[in-house]
C-alpha cells in the first residue's frame, strides 16, 4: 500500500516520496512502520468547486474514472495529475451520474428510430448557486454539532436534520435562518416543530447570509403554508377575517368596525398594537366575556397591555362615540316622537294630534350580576331579595321601536333600590337631564315593579301605563283588565327584547368581576349606543299595523259571551254534559282550517303562536292522538284540559267555540289568570286553534329534537316505588 509521508515538516515542504512495502519481510514493514511520520498538508482545493477544505482522507477524493469526463465538461478543461475534488462533489456528481443511467434505461427500448436522449444533467438544474446574500440573522452550517446547543453527537445524544417545517418556524418567529444541512438534538423538535424553550436558546452567529434561487422560493412556499395552517386573530388586514368571524367576535360588521375606528382618536398606533387591534380587544372582550388572560393569548399580548387597552379604549368611545347615539342630548324631543314611535303605540296611548307631540317612553330596570364584594356594607348593598344575589341595576329607557333612548344608573340592588324609587331619583336629581326633555302628557309605559311611583308621575304631568293588579281573592282577571293589560304588553314587550339584545354581548350576561364594577355602566352605554347605531329597529314602523291598535281598542270594553255562556250552564263542574273525543287528523273535519295569518289576527301577536306549537306537543299522546271533550248540548263548543308548563299541578281548563257555517272561531275562554281577554287570546287557546285548525293539516307536524330526558337520570321512579311498597 502507497504511504505518502512528508520528509520535511514546514510551510514550504512540497517534497514526498512514496514507499512500497510490496514484497518486504514482515521485519522491514514493523521496522519502517515505525521511522516514517505521516504528515498530511493541513488544507487542499477542491478543482470543481474551488472550495478550501480541511485535509481530511474522507473529504479528499481523487476523481475516479467513470467521473473523470463530468468533471472535465464541468471545469472546460483536462484534468492534471495534482487535481482532488471533495466528498460533496464526488455525491453529487455519482448523483448526476446515477440520474443519467437511469433516463438510459428508461429509453433504451424505445421504438422511435428519431429518439434522441436528453442532455446529460448538470448540477445547475439540481440547485442554484448560493449567490444572493441577504441581511439576515443565520445560524452557523454544522454537520457534526447541535445547532441549538452545540453538543456532538454520540450514543446517547442522536442528532436529527432539522425538518423544513422547524427552519420556517424559527424564521417566523425569531428572524433567524437555519441552513438546511444543519442538524439538532432529537428532544429539541416536537412533532416537527421546536418548543418555546428551544427557541429562546437559539442564537445568531451571522448577520448575512448567502441564498440561492431555490432557498429563497422554498422559504417563501414554506412561510405561506405554515401561515395558512395557523390560526391567527389579525385585525389589521380588514380581509383576513370574514364578515361572520366579525359579527362573531366583536358583534358588528367589518364595515361597521372599520367605522368605528374613526371614534377613537386618542387611541395610537405602536409597535405592538395597532388602533385596529386595540378596538377588537376591547369589543372581543364585551362581545364573548372573556377574562385578560385568555384574551392576551388570542392577540398575543401581555396581561397588564390588554388592562390599559380597555380602559384607553373605553374612555375614547365614551368621549366620542356615546353622546352621538345616545342621552336625552342626542336627538330632539320632536324628532324622537317622529323616528321611534310605533303607529300602535300612538294609536293606543296619545291623542295622535298633529299639534301636540307625545313621546312613548318605555322604562324598565335590568341587572348585570357582579362578584360578592368583601366589603359587606356594599355587599349588602347591591345583594337583591328578588334575584337572591349580588347585582346592579341599570334603568333602560327606550322608545317603542326598541331605540334606546337613556340609560340611567347603575343603582344598588337592595330593598331600597326598586323599580319605583330609582324613577323617584331619576327625576329629582334631573339625571341626564330628563325633566330638561320630557313634555307635559309624555306617556309612560311600565309594569308592574313601579306602581308606587304612580302618582308621583301623574303629578308632575305624565300619563303612566301599567298592567293591571289581580284584586285580592281573585284568581282571574275580568275581561276588561285583561284588555286594559294586553293593550299595555302589546307595547311594553320591546323593552325586554332590548334587554335580551344588550345581553347577546356575554360580558353583561355573565358574573362580571368586581374590579370592573366601576366601568359597568360605561359598558352598557357603549353597547347601547352599538346597537342604536348599527342594529335594525325591534318593532315595525309600518303604518298599516295602525288597523290592528284600532281593532284592539274597539273590543276593549266588550265581554266574554263565552265565559258568560260557561258560567250561566255552570260547564265548569259538570261532568255530564260532555263527551270524551280523541281528535286524530282526519277527525272533526267541520272545524275551521285556519292560516298562519288568520291565527295572528286572532292572537294579535306571535309569542303565543310559538308556545302553542310545544304545548301541543306535550299534549299529543303517543299514538297521535287529541284529546279533547265535546259538550253534548252544544256539539260546537269544545273543551280541553292543558298542562300548565309551570306548575305539575295546575291544569288549565279551556273552552272554544266555531262556526260550522262561518269556518270561523267565534270565542274562547281559559281558567287561566288573563284567559278571559278576548283582545287576542292566552297560549293555551292559541296550542288549541294551531293543532286543530293549522298543525295537523300539515305533512310534518314537530320537527324531531332529542329528549333531554333521556340524557339524564330520574330519582323520581325510585320514589314512587317505596311509596307503593309502604
Amino acid at each position: 500500500t502507497p504511504i505518502i509521508t512528508k520528509i520535511q515538516r514546514g510551510r514550504d515542504a512540497t517534497h514526498f516520496r512514496t514507499f512500497d512495502f510490496v514484497g518486504r519481510c514482515q521485519a522491514h514493514q514493523q521496522r519502517w512502520k515505525k521511522e516514517l511520520i505521516v504528515i498530511m498538508p493541513k488544507h487542499f482545493t477542491c478543482c470543481r468547486c474551488h472550495k478550501r477544505c480541511k485535509s481530511d482522507p474522507a473529504q479528499r477524493r481523487p476523481v475516479q474514472s467513470h467521473l473523470r469526463t463530468q468533471t472535465e465538461n464541468d471545469l472546460g478543461r483536462p484534468l492534471e495529475p495534482g487535481d482532488v475534488i471533495c466528498s460533496a462533489c464526488r455525491r453529487r456528481l455519482a448523483r448526476i451520474k446515477d440520474l443519467a443511467i437511469d433516463v438510459q434505461h428508461q429509453h433504451k427500448d424505445t421504438i422511435d428510430p428519431d429518439y434522441q436522449p436528453p442532455a446529460p444533467f448538470s448540477a445547475s438544474i439540481i440547485k442554484s448557486p448560493k449567490s444572493i446574500q441577504l441581511q439576515i440573522n443565520s445560524t452557523p452550517r454544522n454537520h457534526k454539532n447541535c445547532v441549538i446547543c452545540k453538543k456532538p453527537s454520540g450514543h446517547r445524544n442522536h442528532h436529527v436534520v432539522i425538518p423544513s417545517s422547524a427552519i420556517t418556524q424559527t424564521f417566523v418567529y425569531t428572524g433567524i435562518f437555519i441552513n438546511s444541512d444543519s442538524r439538532c438534538c432529537k428532544f429539541h423538535l416536537d412533532n416537527g416543530y421546536f418548543n418555546s424553550e428551544t427557541l429562546s436558546l437559539l442564537n445568531s452567529t451571522k448577520e448575512t447570509e448567502y441564498f440561492s434561487r431555490t432557498d429563497i422560493s422554498n422559504l417563501i412556499e414554506n412561510v405561506r403554508n405554515l401561515m395558512r395552517t395557523t390560526s391567527n386573530i389579525n385585525f389589521d388586514i380588514p380581509s383576513a377575517l370574514s364578515d361572520e368571524d366579525y359579527r362573531n367576535l366583536t358583534g358588528i360588521s367589518r364595515e361597521q368596525f372599520s367605522e368605528l375606528t374613526t371614534f377613537l382618536p386618542s387611541v395610537r398606533n405602536t409597535l405592538t398594537r395597532s388602533i385596529r387591534t386595540c378596538l377588537a380587544v376591547f369589543l372581543t372582550k364585551l362581545r364573548t366575556g372573556l377574562t385578560n388572560s385568555i384574551l392576551s393569548s388570542l392577540f398575543s399580548l401581555s396581561i397588564s397591555q390588554v388592562q390599559r387597552i380597555i380602559s384607553s379604549v373605553c374612555d375614547s368611545l365614551m368621549e366620542n362615540f356615546v353622546p352621538l347615539h345616545l342621552g336625552f342630548q342626542h336627538i330632539s324631543h320632536d324628532e324622537f316622537c317622529v323616528k321611534h314611535t310605533t303607529p300602535i303605540a300612538k294609536t293606543l296611548f296619545t291623542s295622535n294630534s298633529d299639534e301636540s307631540k307625545e313621546a312613548v317612553l318605555v322604562l324598565d330596570g335590568t341587572y348585570v350580576y357582579i362578584q360578592k364584594s368583601s366589603d359587606y356594607h356594599f355587599q349588602r348593598k347591591s345583594y337583591s331579595l328578588h334575584k337572591n344575589r349580588p347585582l346592579v341595576k341599570p334603568m333602560m329607557i327606550v322608545g317603542t321601536d326598541g331605540y334606546i333612548l337613556s340609560v340611567i344608573g347603575p343603582y344598588m340592588a337592595d330593598f331600597y333600590n326598586n323599580d319605583a324609587n330609582i324613577v323617584k331619583h331619576m327625576m329629582e336629581t334631573n339625571s341626564d337631564d330628563i325633566k330638561d326633555w320630557l313634555q307635559e302628557n309624555d306617556v309612560m309605559v311600565v309594569d308592574r315593579g313601579f306602581r308606587d311611583a304612580v302618582n308621583y308621575l301623574q303629578e308632575n304631568g305624565f300619563k303612566v301605563e301599567m298592567p293591571s293588579y289581580l284584586s285580592k281573592g281573585h284568581k282571574q282577571h275580568s275581561t276588561e283588565e285583561a284588555n286594559l293589560s294586553r293593550l299595555v304588553t302589546k307595547v311594553r314587550w320591546v323593552v325586554e327584547s332590548v334587554n335580551g339584545r344588550i345581553k347577546q354581548w356575554k360580558l353583561l350576561d355573565k358574573v362580571v368581576p368586581n374590579t370592573l364594577v366601576p366601568k359597568i355602566g360605561d359598558f352598557v352605554r357603549i353597547i347601547c349606543a352599538l346597537c342604536n347605531k348599527f342594529r335594525p329597529p325591534l318593532a315595525s314602523m309600518d303604518p298599516e299595523s295602525e288597523h290592528i291598535a284600532q281593532k284592539m281598542l274597539e273590543k276593549v270594553h266588550q265581554s266574554n259571551s263565552i265565559q258568560t255562556f260557561v258560567e250561566e250552564n255552570n260547564l265548569l263542574k259538570r261532568k255530564t254534559p260532555y263527551k270524551c273525543v280523541e281528535v286524530a287528523a282526519t277527525d272533526l273535519i267541520d272545524f275551521p282550517k285556519l292560516t298562519m295569518d288568520k291565527l295572528r289576527d286572532i292572537t294579535m301577536g306571535i309569542y303565543q303562536i310559538k308556545q302553542s306549537i310545544h304545548y301541543s306537543r306535550e299534549h299529543l299522546k303517543e299514538d297521535g292522538s287529541y284529546e279533547l271533550m265535546v259538550c253534548k248540548e252544544c256539539p260546537s263548543l269544545l273543551r280541553v284540559k292543558i298542562q300548565s308548563r309551570h306548575s305539575k299541578n295546575t291544569i288549565h281548563t279551556l273552552w272554544i267555540r266555531y262556526d260550522v257555517d262561518e269556518q270561523d272561531v267565534s270565542g274562547w275562554y281559559c281558567t287561566c289568570k288573563v284567559g278571559a281577554r278576548i283582545i287576542g287570546c292566552c297560549a293555551h287557546i292559541a296550542s288549541v286553534l294551531w293543532y286543530l285548525g293549522y298543525g295537523r293539516h300539515q305533512d310534518q307536524l314537530f320537527t324531531k329534537t332529542s329528549s333531554l330526558e333521556e340524557t339524564l337520570h330520574d330519582a323520581v321512579s325510585c320514589c314512587v316505588d317505596n311509596v307503593i311498597e309502604e
